[in-house]
């Protein structure tokens, strides 16, 4: 037996409620509520049993209509599955994956010997046992007998030989590996339904048919019977016909059964077979009924139905038979079958799964009832009922409001609800897994459409047309669709493209069809493009010292060269200051060959590796903003600024942070943008004016220096409240709202750790510039690097298909990294520091602390005045207001931008060393005691444990203080 740590086990299952609901359901439905008390058995009336979560996280339960012993996910499978707590440990380990789990593999006995003289080669052998024993009854199904398996001529195997050209292959049963073969003589299906491998739990021997169907002989067999039933004792079986026509002739026993039913499977129809129904099914998922075999079919029963699993594929397949036979009815069997999980940890979908779940013994007719009910309610994809009118003497119709709506919820239509709508809900359409906006006279043109195609009689097409059951109101009762468009989780993102879907993970990037899987998307958020996928475009590993580190594997993606070069910080060094006073060739040389190169040779260990950071930053960032999972550890603005460091409220731009990170909305369709400049958009009150959960992102474009970020505090980490104009205010939750991400010219002003926590900083550096000033050499921008071509608008379909690779690849790798990665914070932090001074208290700060001692006879300088000297905090307060006329400062505001002037230089703000035991440093001065400031630019000899002023590696300890 594996070893698995329960621990890990509830770890890995919320607690164990993953666990607690797969064996109840009905627990799913309290976990929101105060009150968690809810039926353990259906039979129950009231709640007997008790869902809580303990102080540690983990879920119990508690059975009050039984032992009353709270039992958390790990005892429940225990109990349910009658088994010791280590297996239960086992079971669990391999149904969730979890590390150290062994799947529990039951396997036959398989033996060798040489070919014997009277056995053929190709050939197989059966050894079978007299009777099916009761545990293969039991594996089969709860109800089902050695009769119901004969009837499908199913047999229990002890073993069967395969021979080949010079050796046998003896495969036997065992009680825990049971075989089972459908004898019909010429060929055989053997069924061996514990092989852990679907592929392997079907094999074939001997002639097998082009086509089967199971079930068909029993059919036959039975209406032959009644057939002859009838020709003996025709008379007792006559029956009126139900005409008011009293000359009508009396219509004679119908020899036909009373239903016939398509399964999908074996097992499913050996289970239907012991509630006394007529199942069919086939041979292999490619095999379907055929006309010719229907109208058979319907020569002998009176109903058909498919009864449909609940997965995919089974609801597209009852699909496809219910739009090829329209008689033929549906039967689903109920939703919350899903919600238990069966045996290899899969959503339970099928007819065995529905007994095994629902089907007790002891309430074997309220079983049987509410199947029966099941039946009862079963619709075609007929929309419509025809009759007979005697006095026309033509087909009669009638558009059932019933079917019909269940023609269109199968076909895809419904409501969806939207609080931010007056009517409260749209039309929509799923077609595989996209969903598209409709509107009422798009649904009656579709049903339109569907008769034409079908070519339809035309006094049906007419009785459609002047129908009012398909006018609005009518369509308004439409059934509301629920559909979960939640396309990531924790450690996973889909992608929509208009063929493909790519599932991205940690650990690698797959590709779906449309359909495959069971995520939906709008139509307006489709990615139109035929994705092909890519090999990885770089690199990026952990040195041995734990320092990141980047390989660019791909050199050709423009998007990526442009990402590439705003990493370039260093740029002016190793492109014109590495060349003064040398030939011009040669910087066009090398500006040639390392056009788009994260580290040139011209530039230092140090600098290349902290160019590589920010490249790794922005890798980050990107992969940030496209996974649309929110975690509550991770609540980030990404806030891309400039990495150049300018004065106090100058603005540079033209660095490529809108084009770099904005233009992520040709993935995020769904962009809401605001305005940043607009010095008054935080007193917006509909600022956030539609905004729902399906927008992808906040785009904060612009922002001007003096934006209020703290208004966005409660909405990045918390739910979005929106104030639509015309409507009801309504609420997005944590879960459901979209990231922001700010762009700006300026660095952010707020200060305090409640920013730095909520900030994901990308800093561009200005390798993209303007030389409006003279500063530069020239001017360069994105279009420069490539040709003059504009990045997206002049894309290939090659270049289209390496930016969204490259994408999908930078969401893989921040789902691969667990922790924030910031850019090299040096210049940021200065920004930072200067934006938190103020240019007014900068400029005041250099001349006062210039001020030197002067000898009054020599008028000879000495040393700085205020520096490394205690001078009263009150007089340089006085002075910084005289001086700069900032009347509203606060001494409060005036002691944090003096720190921040320390940070800025280096300097060291009131030592520690110098402090009273009441963290004040007090000195005499004019004969009075007062609080002092100390400035310490020199190096001590004592050393020094702390300061209030420290060096910042990250932008979360930029506002710590």
């Amino acid at each position: 037996m594996s070893y698995v740590k329960d621990t890990d086990i509830l770890d890995a299952t919320n607690g164990g409620l993953e666990i607690i609901t797969s064996y109840y359901p009905n627990a799913l439905n309290v976990i929101t509520k105060t009150a968690r008390q809810f039926k353990l058995r259906e039979s129950e009336k009231t709640a007997s049993a008790s869902l809580k979560q303990l102080q540690n996280g983990v879920w119990v339960v508690t059975d009050f209509g039984g032992d009353q012993v709270p039992r958390n996910g790990i005892m429940v499978c225990q109990v349910e599955e009658n088994i010791s707590y280590g297996e239960a440990c086992a079971l669990l380990g391999a149904r969730f994956n979890i590390k150290g789990a062994e799947l529990q593999v039951y396997k036959p006995i398989v033996e060798k010997r040489p070919l014997a003289a009277d056995e053929t080669p190709k050939s197989y052998q059966f050894v079978y046992n007299e009777t099916i024993s009761n545990k293969e009854l039991a594996l089969l199904g709860p109800r089902i007998n050695e009769q119901h398996c004969n009837d499908f001529k199913l047999r229990s195997c002890k073993s069967f030989a395969y021979c080949k050209e010079n050796e046998t292959v003896v495969t036997t049963a065992t009680e825990e590996f049971p075989i089972l073969v459908f004898d019909f003589g010429t060929w055989q299906k053997i069924y061996q339904p514990n092989s852990f491998e679907k592929q392997f739990r079907f094999r074939y021997a001997g002639d097998k048919p082009k086509k089967h169907i199971f079930g068909w002989d029993l059919i036959k067999t039975q209406f032959n019977e009644n057939k002859k039933q009838q020709e003996n004792d025709q008379d007792d079986y006559s029956i009126e016909d139900e005409s008011d026509d009293a000359e009508a002739p009396k219509r004679k026993y119908d020899p036909k059964l009373d239903a016939v039913f398509i399964i999908s499977g074996g097992s499913d129809g050996i289970n239907l077979r012991s509630f006394d129904k007529f199942p069919i099914w086939f041979n292999s998922e490619s095999e379907h009924l055929d006309w010719k075999e229907y109208k058979e079919l319907k020569t002998m029963a009176k109903e058909i139905y498919y009864v449909a699993d609940l997965d995919n594929t089974g609801i597209k397949q009852a699909i496809a038979m219910g739009l090829k036979f329209l008689d033929i009815k549906l039967l689903f069997l109920p939703e919350k079958l899903k919600q238990f999980k069966d045996k290899r940890g899969n959503p339970c979908k099928d007819f065995k799964d529905y007994v095994e779940k629902f089907y007790n013994s002891e309430r074997a007719n309220a079983f049987i009832a509410g199947f029966d009910k099941i039946i009862a309610n079963a619709l075609p994809m007929q929309f419509w009922t025809e009759g007979w009118n005697k006095t026309t003497k033509k087909t009669s119709y009638n558009l059932s409001n019933t079917r019909l709506y269940q023609f269109l919820n199968l076909m895809g239509f419904g409501r969806y609800e939207t609080p931010d709508t007056k009517e409260g809900f749209i039309y929509i359409k799923k077609e595989g897994s996209i969903v598209k906006k409709l509107t009422p006279n798009d649904i009656e043109n579709y049903v339109h459409s569907f008769l034409e195609e079908r070519q339809m009689h035309p006094d049906l097409r007419d009785f459609i047309y002047n129908s009012p059951k398909l006018n609005e109101r009518s369509l308004s009762k439409l059934p509301n669709i629920n559909i979960d468009f939640t396309d990531a989780d924790k450690h996973s993102q889909y992608l929509f493209f208009s063929k493909k879907i790519l599932k991205i993970t940690a650990a690698e990037i797959t590709e779906h069809k449309q359909g495959e899987v069971e995520k939906y998307v709008w139509e307006d958020k489709i990615i139109d493009f035929p994705i092909k996928k890519q090999d990885p475009q770089f690199k990026i590993n952990t040195d041995a010292d734990g320092n990141l580190d980047i390989e660019v594997l791909k050199k050709d993606n423009p998007y990526f060269n442009f990402i590439i070069n705003a990493s370039r910080v260093h740029w002016r060094k190793e492109l014109e200051e590495s060349f003064e006073n040398r030939p011009q060739a040669e910087a066009d040389a090398y500006f040639k060959k390392y056009h788009f190169d994260i580290a040139g040779p011209n530039l230092s260990e140090d600098e290349v590796y902290e160019q590589k950071l920010h490249l790794i930053n922005k890798i980050y960032c990107i992969g940030y903003l496209l996974h649309r999972y929110k975690d509550e550890s991770k609540p980030w603005c990404v806030f891309a600024m400039d990495n150049k460091i300018s004065e106090t409220g100058e603005s540079h731009g033209g660095s490529g942070k809108s084009i770099g990170l904005g233009s992520l909305d040709h993935i995020l369709k769904r962009r809401f943008y605001i305005k940043g400049r607009d010095a008054n958009v935080t007193k917006n009150d509909f600022i956030y004016h539609g905004v729902t959960e399906d927008t992808d992102f906040i785009l904060i474009d612009d922002a001007n220096q003096y934006l209020d970020f703290a208004f966005f505090y409660s909405e990045i980490t918390g739910s979005l409240k929106v104030n639509p104009k015309n409507g009801q205010p309504y609420e997005i939750a944590f879960k459901d709202s979209p990231k922001y991400l700010i762009t700006s010219n300026f660095t952010i002003r707020d200060d305090g750790p409640s920013t730095a926590r909520r900030l994901l900083f990308c800093s561009f550096s200005d390798y993209y510039h303007e030389n409006n000033n003279d500063e530069y050499k020239q001017s360069r921008n994105i279009a420069s690097d490539f040709g003059g071509r504009n990045l997206f608008s002049g894309f290939t379909e090659a270049e289209w298909n390496d930016y969204y690779n490259f994408c999908a690849q930078c969401v893989q790798f921040f789902l691969s990294h667990p922790h924030k990665i910031s850019p090299p914070m040096d210049n940021v932090t200065k920004r930072s520091l200067r934006a938190e001074m103020g240019e007014a208290f900068e400029g005041w700060a250099d001349g006062f602390f210039a001020n030197k001692e002067t000898d009054p006879g020599t008028l000879e300088e000495g040393d700085f005045k205020y520096l490394d000297n205690y001078f009263s905090k009150d007089f340089a307060f006085d002075d910084f207001i005289k001086t700069s006329k900032q009347m509203k400062w606060s001494v409060n505001k005036f002691k944090k931008a003096i720190k921040a002037y320390c940070q800025l230089n280096g300097y060291i703000f009131n030592p520690k060393d110098l402090h009273t035991q009441q963290g004040r440093i007090l000195q005499k001065i004019d004969g009075k005691t007062q609080e002092v400031i100390f400035i310490r630019t020199i190096e001590q000899q004592e050393v020094i444990m702390e300061t209030d002023v420290k060096e910042y590696s990250n932008e979360d300890e930029i506002f710590g203080e």
